[in-house]
């Protein structure tokens, strides 16, 4: 049985990270919106808020999975974490704007695809 110090650390550090995440990705969507990365995007009004928003609403509802996914390990989080972000990111510079597919639905789904993928990881030793 895990501790409930050891659950609510892993909780909070998945929800941390979950926040952090969709908010770097959610900055990125909303700079990719126009069909290229452009950061003058960000400059237009509401567009920085509606992003933040959206974005803390997705990490909340991401968070029990991504707590799921830290049981593996702190070195697996640090290691396969990154990783994920950067998939994500290159699916929204990379794809979204060329094919327009499923916009942020897919790029919600992929996440918490990869984030399945990252709690069957075994633990690094």
């Amino acid at each position: 049985m895990v501790g409930r110090e050891k659950m609510l650390h892993r909780v909070l550090l998945a929800a941390a990270i979950s926040w952090v995440y969709s908010i770097t990705l959610g900055l990125l969507f909303a700079a990719c919106a126009s069909g290229s990365l452009s950061l003058n995007t960000l400059r237009l009004p509401g567009v920085v808020p509606v992003a933040l928003l959206n974005s803390t609403v997705a990490s909340i509802l991401i968070t029990p999975i991504a707590a799921w996914s830290v049981r593996t390990g702190m070195k697996n989080i640090y290691f396969y974490g990154p990783i994920l972000w950067v998939v994500l990111a290159v699916y929204i510079v990379g794809v979204i704007p060329k094919t327009g597919i499923y916009g942020p639905y897919g790029l919600f789904t992929l996440s918490i695809i990869g984030l399945i993928i990252l709690g069957f990881i075994p633990p690094a030793k």
